[in-house]
């Protein structure tokens, strides 16, 4: 039986899902975070500030938190497909 995850964790999986991948691909490609298209590094500059946000207040997450995620994650998506689909791997 699987148990529900907490909408927090959820957002942790996602943000760490993200983390993971954008370290992965530096790491393969030899490069940096900074390197990266600045949509993508500012997307992802937000979705840090906003995780941050989350996971430092208590108790339920506010929906207009939980949408400053949402819009970041939204983005970084849109410019992570951007720049994959341009990039000749």
């Amino acid at each position: 039986m699987m148990k529900h995850l907490p909408e927090h964790a959820k957002i942790q999986r996602e943000f760490q899902d993200w983390e993971f991948g954008l370290t992965g691909y530096c790491t393969d490609n030899d490069t940096g975070i900074d390197t990266l298209p600045s949509e993508v590094v500012q997307a992802w500059d937000d979705m840090n500030a906003a995780w941050n946000d989350i996971k430092d207040s208590q108790g339920e997450i506010s929906e207009e938190k939980r949408q400053r995620f949402r819009k970041a994650n939204d983005r970084l998506q849109k410019a992570w497909d951007a720049m994959t689909q341009q990039s000749p791997q």
